[in-house]
């Protein structure tokens, strides 16, 4: 899911742009719509680039995606063993503390002719598969983390 986020994001943005991968190789498969989940993944890492347009001009922009198994976390009060916790950090100018409480609204975005629409979508999606999306975000540093269910791994295929 996040390769191919990633290979679209470095389509869009060829230059001045570096996306960095730290991943979990151990995840077991993500539950949910797979199709939507890239799509929440993919509004919140093209949002980062969106808002990295000053240092994508000066050539020092990243975004990491890092990906680490939760274990025994709560989603919508309900317990799962096992969650994905994907992080999308970026280095751009951060989040304006008036925007903070509304990221995630319709219509809301700080950027020119932004749709506002983005981080809804993802909000909802992510939403919809029993997860959650929140963030920190100061200064040169923004991190979305997004937790979500992961599928147990067969009993009978851990004996074997």
């Amino acid at each position: 899911m996040t390769e191919r986020v990633r290979s679209v994001i470095l389509a869009e943005f060829p230059r001045g742009l570096t996306v960095t991968r730290d991943y979990d190789a151990s995840a077991p498969e993500l539950r949910g719509d797979k199709e939507q989940l890239i799509q929440a993944v993919l509004n919140v890492v093209r949002n980062a680039a969106q808002a990295l347009a000053t240092r994508i001009a000066a050539g020092d922009a990243e975004i990491i995606l890092t990906t680490r198994v939760a274990r025994h976390v709560t989603l919508a009060r309900r317990h799962y063993r096992l969650a994905l916790e994907l992080h999308v950090i970026d280095n751009g100018p951060g989040i304006p503390e008036g925007l903070k409480p509304h990221v995630f609204y319709p219509l809301v975005s700080g950027r020119e002719g932004g749709s506002g629409l983005g981080l809804t979508l993802a909000q909802t999606f992510v939403l919809q598969n029993d997860g959650m999306i929140e963030f920190d975000s100061r200064p040169e540093r923004t991190d979305f983390r997004i937790v979500l269910p992961l599928l147990e791994p067969r009993r009978d295929a851990l004996a074997g």
